[in-house]
This record gives C-alpha cells, structure tokens and sequence, in this order.
C-alpha cells in the first residue's frame, strides 16, 4: 500500500515544473468544501457481496436490496504554492446488502439477512493544480487516511481516493467542483467549495 501510495504521489510531483508556469497565481489561500460521491468502494463491496453470495450459495441466496448514501465529505486545502493545496478532511457513508433465502426450487424461503456497512473516513489530501484561471481550475487529487467500518465489528483499514480528472468553476470565492476518480470517495463527486 506504502508503494502505491509513493508511486501516485510521484505522479502528482511529477508535472510539478510546468504547473509553475500557470496563469492566476494570485488568490484566496483557504479552502473549505463539501462534495458528495457516488459508487464508491464501500457500495462496490456491498455488490460483490450480493453477486458473491448468490454465487457461492448457488442460488440458495440472492440479493434482493442495495441502498446507499453515497459519500459525503467535508475538507479544508490551504495553498501552500502556486499550484500545491495541502489539508484533509471526513466523510462518510451508510450502505445495506439484503439477502434473501431460496428453496431449491429457487423460490423465496422469506428468511432475509440484512448487512450494514457504515464508514467513516479520515484523510490528508494534496490537491496539484494544473490548469488555472480566474474563474476554473482544473487539479488531480490524492487523499489517503484510513477509515473504520462501523458494525458489528468495528476495525481501522487504510483508505485511498485518486481524483484523477477534476474542474472546478464559479467565481473566485465560491466554486462549484465535479471530479473523476477511484476510491473512498466515489467514482464521480461533485460539491461546492469556498475560498477565504
């Protein structure tokens, strides 16, 4: 996990040159969001354990309801250069895997069993601007912490979000954000942010 992490970092660092080179370097030096995100790690496990169950039961199980929250994170940057903004910040999420028993006639036996995964996430994030404007900004996002499932047994896990693709835009003070990535925080996440 330490390699991984050391290898996504250099990647960020890599293009550090020639995101100096950058127009707007001028600025709010705070930051302060909340972001939602959906079909994050937690929701992927909830669905291979509903396909995983059906499977390895064959068929004397089937999925019968996946909710989720999604995930919501609250994070606070502050910029450290022209183009680098460091900080970290919490999210969480709520999702539930309902399971229902079959004869082997595959009809429904009523007996259900349901799974709760909450988590909440802790997380440092580095932010590397590589297109900025005025008035948008585009950035890949690196965060990494760890987080706790919340259940019947409660355990500390790393956590990483690899915001590979994100643009934000709005005024220079407050800004709406969408983001692609892979991770806690979702496949694709959007939000508002403040400057100060």
């Amino acid at each position: 996990m330490k390699k991984i992490i050391a290898v996504l970092i250099g990647l960020v660092l890599l293009g550090a040159p020639q995101m100096r080179a950058q127009q707007y370097n001028d600025g709010p030096k705070n930051d302060f969001n909340i972001s939602y995100g959906y079909f994050t790690v937690s929701q992927f496990a909830a669905v291979m354990g509903g396909v995983l169950g059906a499977a390895f039961t064959l068929g004397h199980a089937a999925p019968t309801d996946i909710l989720s929250t999604g995930s919501l994170q609250l994070e606070y940057l502050h910029k450290t250069n022209n183009w680098l903004w460091l900080g970290g910040g919490v999210s969480g999420e709520i999702d539930t895997l309902v399971m229902e028993s079959r004869d082997s006639d595959g009809k429904p036996t009523g007996n259900t069993t349901r799974s709760n995964i909450n988590t909440l996430n802790a997380f440092a994030t580095a932010k590397a601007n590589w297109l900025r404007r005025e008035k948008m900004a585009m950035y890949t996002r690196l965060s990494a912490g760890v987080f706790t499932a919340i259940g019947e047994e409660t355990s500390l896990a790393p956590s990483v979000q690899l915001g590979l693709l994100g643009c934000e835009f709005g005024s220079v003070k407050n800004r709406g954000f969408i983001e692609l990535g892979i991770g806690m925080h979702g496949i694709i996440s959007g939000g508002y942010r403040i400057l100060f």
